[in-house]
């Protein structure tokens, strides 16, 4: 006698042939399977753990080599600080790179404006319009990046390529290469950078509230879903009404005042500028944030995950030291880390799309 409907939909591809359910509903091994394949494809979606385990991992090795001085309170207070003024920097190129576009210019940005604020307390400006300045002076760079872009659509990795060497050269017209010193730094400078509680400084502080907000705008705004969509398939993202000019100009806007701003943290921290310092950053900053998941052609990254990178590098940096190693490794290093990173997410990228189907 042929099997009825019910008893038929229990065949399953190994050949099972045990009896059907009430109601023909699938099998139990059937919703384990895709109970199991969602949680796969939700870890995986997770880019911030692969990066999370990787700084474990690394702190566990560093504190081993270096016979524990890397995991002193005294260490961790320096990886901090530095830490939180390329971290800053780091939080803006992220939202950037989201929307699809780079900026370049960071770096001269970052010490242009510093040098800027730097210049007007040292000549007796009030300290609070010498960070308003700086914080103009990120908005108009960012502004600058973002309109030359758009208007002349060209790629953004261009545009700021010209305005680095811009800045960089206005910065060293400005300053004659000279480093310049606050001698009785304002309270503006304390608040900025100084010591809060023993070794813990202020700028770490300012890192992790940046972190938050620009966290909270990309992953829990509709600006931050238009980043998205403008990153990941910018002409549907126009079709479906995103405002996709205002959205980029608005993604570099943020990015120039971040850099602009950890300058600003930078000066109150070490109270002086000079125009080598952050010399590197557009290049740290692209590596922590491709490290902790960004992708670089747009449409995919997290803050946390970036956060996370910008550790990670700093780790690299301070633990080689202490470990023995020539420090001219760490740009080696770092290379390597990019490339299998991004290897490693584009790998994890087909692993989900395969989880989902």
């Amino acid at each position: 006698m042929a099997p009825t409907p019910a008893a038929a939909a229990t065949v399953s591809s190994r050949g099972d042939t045990s009896p059907a359910p009430p109601g023909g509903s699938q099998p139990v091994a059937g919703g384990w399977q895709l109970a199991a394949s969602s949680a796969l494809t939700r870890l995986l979606r997770q880019r911030e753990l692969g990066i999370a385990l990787v700084a474990i991992i690394l702190f566990v090795l560093f504190s081993l080599l270096s016979h524990g001085t890397f995991d002193s309170v005294q260490n961790w207070a320096a990886i901090g600080s530095a830490t939180a003024e390329l971290g800053i920097v780091t939080v803006g190129v992220s939202l950037l790179m989201v929307s699809g576009e780079f900026d370049l210019s960071v770096g001269a940005n970052f010490a242009f404006a510093a040098l800027v604020m730097a210049l007007m307390i040292h000549d007796g400006y009030p300290p609070l319009e010498a960070l308003g300045a700086d914080i103009g002076i990120g908005i108009g760079v960012g502004l600058l990046n973002g309109l030359v872009t758009v208007m002349l659509d060209i790629p953004s990795f261009i545009t700021t390529l010209g305005t680095f060497f811009l800045w960089s050269g206005v910065t060293l017209l400005v300053t004659g290469g000279q480093t310049v010193t606050i001698l009785n730094p304002p309270g503006v400078l304390t608040a900025l950078g100084g010591s809060v509680s023993g070794q813990i400084r202020a700028e770490i502080f300012w890192w992790l509230g940046a972190g938050l907000v620009i966290g909270l705008l990309l992953h829990r705004t509709v600006t931050g879903n238009w980043l998205f969509a403008v990153g990941g398939k910018r002409f549907a993202a126009r079709e479906t009404g995103v405002p996709v000019v205002r959205t980029r100009v608005i993604a570099f806007v943020i990015c120039g005042v971040l850099a602009a701003f950890a300058g600003a943290v930078q000066l109150g921290h070490l109270d002086s500028m000079s125009a080598s310092f952050g010399s590197t950053y557009q290049l740290e900053a692209i590596a922590a944030s491709v490290v902790g998941g960004c992708a670089l052609t747009g449409g995919r990254g997290s803050i946390l995950g970036a956060m996370i990178g910008t550790v990670v590098l700093q780790m690299l940096d301070n633990g080689l030291i202490l470990s023995g190693v020539s420090p001219y490794w760490y740009e080696s290093v770092v290379g390597v880390i990019v490339i299998a990173a991004v290897a490693l997410h584009v790998r994890i990228g087909r692993l989900t799309r395969g989880a989902e189907q």
